[in-house]
């Protein structure tokens, strides 16, 4: 098993690239299985959820290779129904989205039950009842997950009954080579939405955005395109949260701003001094404030960015806190910053830091954001720390040691026992 070796206090100075979106990528890399032509991805971010998604593919019989450093070429022409690489669907919960292509290909699914980071419960419920909606019968037992349409999905509308990206994506995946016109109410606005749904426009559907509503006109073939995927917002995010313990002067270079709009005025009411220029940013970080935020659904707080943040409070001014009302039971990492002295609290869905002096230990990621907050926390701490269970946190951060260390920081990936 490998793990990540930090040794704390090192200032952090010079460029990061931000790679693709990891969530964009995996609900287009499975979009591709209603597209029947060639599709070129890319800006597709190198981490193993990303690999475990072709391997999904090819399991079905498709052509799906990265074909070069950062694009993915894929032809779904020949798959089946079926499923081989079962396994794999367990390990990833973005798995789930092969509900909806498969559906809409081949008018019925048989998936085993998705996986992924464990922080709750996180049901599809939403999912099923809107698929039931357009005419389908959904099925749970034992592990495995049954849908089955007899005619082609149609639904005038379907309304959410809480905002969910999973639900939107699966909705608007099902609705995309549907019968008619439907409309999907109160569904999610994170820009992993929209680059799906730019991705299958580009392919010749007819999906549009009004606010919290997209407008799906099916009855469009879809054609195969090229497609380059927004650059990853959380992982700039959590950079920013790496130069905000360490100091120094950090480049985040290929973001969106739009994307991270709300964060940047929290981390510059914190003090962080961050300096835009068109895609880039130029963060300055020396002594910063605490504040208090409360997650929210885009484009509010990012439940995603909650481990992480939680990590910058413990070496701000005040502390602050963190109300997560997205994924209440996100706080498994609250136990390995104890262990490195944080004076952290959790009550219910919140958690109240002060300002710590935190010291290396042994830590073990127990999920992937969970991993990046305990990678934050150590780099800061003084001291090495050895932090387990690599392999949540290569799900979705890009070569995340060797960006580091070109930075500065004193980190290595190692060999465990």
């Amino acid at each position: 098993m490998e793990k990540i070796v930090i040794d704390g206090g090192s200032r952090l100075n010079g460029s990061v690239g931000i790679s693709g979106m990891k969530n964009s990528a995996l609900p287009i890399i499975f979009a591709s299985i209603l597209v029947e032509d060639d599709c070129v991805i890319d800006n597709v971010p190198r981490v193993s959820d990303v690999f475990n998604a072709l391997e999904i593919l090819r399991s079905m019989g498709a052509k799906a290779e990265f074909c070069d450093l950062h694009t993915v070429c894929i032809n779904t022409k020949n798959i089946g129904s079926q499923l081989g690489a079962k396994d794999l669907v367990c390990k990833m919960r973005a798995s789930s989205y092969l509900m909806g292509a498969l559906l809409s290909r081949f008018g019925k699914v048989e998936i085993p039950m998705p996986g992924g980071c464990n922080f709750g419960a996180r049901p599809l419920d939403l999912h099923f009842k809107g698929f039931e909606k357009m005419g389908a019968v959904c099925e749970e037992n034992q592990g495995f997950i049954r849908i089955v349409s007899k005619k082609k999905l149609n639904c005038n509308k379907i309304t959410l009954d809480k905002i969910s990206v999973g639900a939107t994506i699966n909705m608007v995946l099902a609705l995309a080579g549907s019968k008619g016109t439907s409309v999907i109410e109160n569904c999610a606005m994170e820009p992993h939405v929209d680059d799906l749904i730019c991705f299958l426009n580009n392919c010749g559907a007819d999906i549009k955005r009004i606010g919290t509503s997209v407008i799906c006109k099916g009855d469009n073939r879809l054609k195969g395109t090229r497609y380059r995927i927004y650059p990853d917002m959380i992982e700039a995010l959590t950079y920013l949260t790496f130069a905000g313990i360490c100091k120094g002067q950090v480049h985040i270079n290929g973001v969106v701003l739009q994307h991270l709009e709300n964060e940047i005025r929290i981390f510059k009411k914190m003090g962080f001094d961050i300096c835009a220029d068109n895609d880039n940013l130029k963060i300055i970080a020396k002594d910063i404030s605490g504040t208090s935020v409360v997650t929210a659904p885009y484009p509010g707080f990012p439940t995603d960015l909650h481990p992480q943040f939680a990590a910058l409070l413990c070496f701000s001014n005040g502390g602050g806190t963190i109300k997560d009302i997205v994924f209440p039971t996100r706080f498994a990492y609250v136990n390995e910053l104890l262990k490195m002295g944080a004076k952290i609290k959790q009550k219910e869905n919140t958690v109240i830091i002060e300002r710590s002096e935190l010291f290396g230990a042994g830590l073990d990621a127990t999920d992937l954001r969970a991993g990046a907050a305990l990678i934050a926390a150590a780099l800061g701490a003084q001291g090495k720390s050895e932090i387990n269970n690599v392999n949540y946190i290569v799900r979705g951060y890009e070569s995340i040691v060797d960006k580091i260390a070109a930075i500065g920081g004193k980190i290595k990936l190692v060999k465990g026992e």
